[in-house]
C-alpha cells in the first residue's frame, strides 16, 4: 500500500538520474537535452552550451568524465 503523497511525488519528479547535454542558458535555469526530449533545470555550477550534465531531483551538475582513454 502506498500513500496518495508519495505516489504523486514518485510521479511529478522520479529518482531517475537523467545524462544529457545544456543547450541553453538563462541565468540559474538551464535547458539540456536528454534522451526522454528536453529538460529544464537548475544549476549550482556555471554551465556552458555542451556540457555534460546529470540531473538528479531537478538540479544539474557536470557529468563525471573519464580521465583515461584505452584504445581497443
Amino acid at each position: 500500500m502506498t500513500f496518495p503523497l508519495k505516489e504523486l511525488a514518485r510521479l511529478l519528479a522520479p529518482n531517475v538520474a537523467l545524462l544529457g547535454s545544456v543547450v541553453g542558458v538563462e541565468g540559474t535555469t538551464i535547458r539540456v537535452a536528454t534522451e526522454r526530449g528536453a529538460v529544464l533545470a537548475r544549476s549550482l555550477d556555471v554551465l556552458a552550451v555542451g556540457d555534460r550534465v546529470l540531473i538528479r531531483n531537478g538540479i544539474a551538475t557536470r557529468a563525471p568524465v573519464a580521465r583515461q582513454s584505452y584504445p581497443v
